[in-house]
């Protein structure tokens, strides 16, 4: 920009300076200035020639001053293009790291697609990468400190001599660009990246561990148009952070047809939340030493139009990718409420929060408010948790059960067993029951460790003044031993079914007349 500025002026300038040679010239021709002499001579009255040099001496001294003012505008010129300039750098690149954005991106594949049609194509290696637990980290070591990490996450990605460019798309999401030419094994350098990046990062002191979900592909190997070629590499991705195993995944056609499948369920479900389609079910909560109804755990059922009940596992876990979880939740949990307040009021209503609601410090003021809307005694309502959310964010999570249970709602630790437990937490925040998962009691009856186990969860919660419930009795076996060991409730499938609102109310009807007969 600076130059076609430069160039303009140089072609006025020798226009005008042009212009000036051929009047000299001329003038020169036809002895001009001897001329102007007599004259002056002969008119001396009229002092012509101090006007003379009044002109001249003004003539230079504009020229001077008109020589300073055109520096200073081209100074002024230069700051302004250096100033647009460095706009348009901040613009294309992540003021952070310095790596290219996604407008830079943009360009490149522009760039690259043009290079294509004049027959230069190049052949690309990409890895897309989105890094694993970085939130906890962060939150661990605040923004600063976030900031700094993502640095050295940027250092270790760039020390690779295989790595051509990198691209920063998003918080914590990057694109690696590598040069099949030169280094034909992509997998392999995503998988030495994937290894650098899980090495611990030393952060003021603070020693912290994350970990990369990476997706592969290859232009044109994969695809021929290079835009969909780092799509591939986000399908790929997206399938690896799934797995949850930060790993690296080479795309592959399938992929396509799975994010197609994985769409058209996002869709739907949100469809269904809009229209209110996904209800509650309950299912029973037995008192074990008297078999009396203690109360039902609400439970999110969805049956899909054209493909029957889909799993609660697998559509509350889209729920949660989509940002959708809350809505979810809500909806449940306040039809629960006013289908059990339809019940005895002696009976409760379970329900659960996943993992990722308890990283939300609104959820306990969102829950009170739906228990206000629907006229829901907090007494009546046991929120269960499990385990890996104690993990996920142990000071926001242990906030939001302080919440709850001040308004006098009771909080029951699921799953418990499964691998996360942690006898300081127990100590720790207040739970008012724990549930033994049902991996326990399948095979207590028939497993002397496991019936150990169970055994040691039940002395456990004695121990703390918590009760207890077992999830999954199946057969009368367990329930007999449970009852024998002194478990307090116990659901499953023999004591009852999820079934919906009516349902229940058959159910309610059908316990009262046996246990009156």
């Amino acid at each position: 920009m600076l130059e076609k500025y430069l160039h303009a002026h140089q072609i006025e300038a020798v226009i005008i300076f042009g212009t000036a040679a051929i009047i000299y010239l001329v003038g020169a021709e036809y002895e001009a200035f001897e001329a102007l002499a007599a004259f002056m001579e002969k008119h001396e009255a009229l002092e012509l020639d101090e006007a003379f040099l009044a002109v001249a001496t003004l003539g230079i001294a504009g020229y001077i001053y008109a020589y300073r003012r055109q520096v200073e505008r081209r100074k002024e010129i230069e700051k302004r293009l250096h100033a647009e300039d460095h706009l348009d750098w901040l613009s294309k690149h992540d003021n952070l790291t310095g790596l290219p954005n996604r407008h830079s991106l943009s360009e490149f594949v522009k760039l690259q697609e043009a290079e294509t049609n004049n027959g230069s194509e190049k052949h690309f290696g990409l890895i897309s990468i989105d890094l694993d637990g970085f939130k906890k980290a962060n939150d661990l070591l605040g923004h600063t400190g976030g900031d700094k990490l993502l640095k050295e996450v940027t250092s270790r990605i760039k020390s690779h001599a295989a790595v051509n460019t990198v691209f920063r798309l998003g918080g914590d999401e990057f694109l690696v660009i590598t040069e099949l030419e030169k280094f034909p094994d992509t997998y392999t350098l995503a998988q030495t990246i994937n290894a650098e990046i899980g090495k611990p990062f030393n952060i003021d002191g603070i020693i912290n561990h994350i970990g990369a979900s990476m997706g592969v592909s290859k232009f044109p190997i994969d695809t021929p148009i290079l835009e969909e070629a780092i799509h591939c590499s986000d399908l790929a991705m997206y399938h690896a952070k799934r797995s949850g195993k930060k790993e690296v995944t080479e795309f592959t056609e399938a992929m396509i047809e799975t994010n197609l499948r994985r769409s058209m369920l996002e869709q739907d479900l949100l469809s269904a939340l809009a229209d209110g389609h996904i209800k509650p079910h309950y299912q029973p909560l037995m008192h074990l030493a008297s078999d009396q109804i203690r109360g039902f755990e609400a439970l999110a059922r969805w049956d899909r139009p054209g493909h029957g009940f889909v799993p609660p596992a697998t559509f509350i876990s889209v729920a949660e990718d989509i940002g959708a979880i809350s809505d979810l939740s809500d909806q449940i949990l306040r039809q629960a409420c006013l289908d059990a307040k339809e019940w005895p009021g002696n009976m409760i209503l379970t329900f659960n929060l996943s993992p990722l609601q308890l990283s939300d410090r609104m959820i306990s003021e969102r829950i009170l408010n739906v228990l206000a809307e629907t006229g829901f005694d907090p007494s009546r309502l046991e929120v269960e948790i499990t385990e890996s959310a104690l993990v996920l964010d142990i000071e926001t999570t242990t906030e939001v059960l302080k919440e709850l249970g001040s308004a006098g709602i009771r909080i029951a630790l699921d799953d418990f067993g499964t691998g996360f437990s942690n006898l300081s937490n127990l100590s720790k925040l207040h739970f008012d029951r724990i549930k033994i998962d049902c991996e326990f009691i399948n095979n207590c009856s028939s497993d002397g460790k496991q019936m150990n186990i169970v055994k040691s969860i039940l002395s456990l919660g004695k121990g703390l003044g918590m009760h207890t419930t077992a999830e999954g009795i199946e057969e009368s076996g367990q329930l007999e031993i449970l009852k024998e060991l002194g478990c307090d409730c116990g659901q499953g499938f023999f004591l009852g079914h999820p079934v919906d609102a009516c349902e229940t109310k058959a159910f309610l009807q059908r316990h009262d007349n046996r246990y009156a007969a």
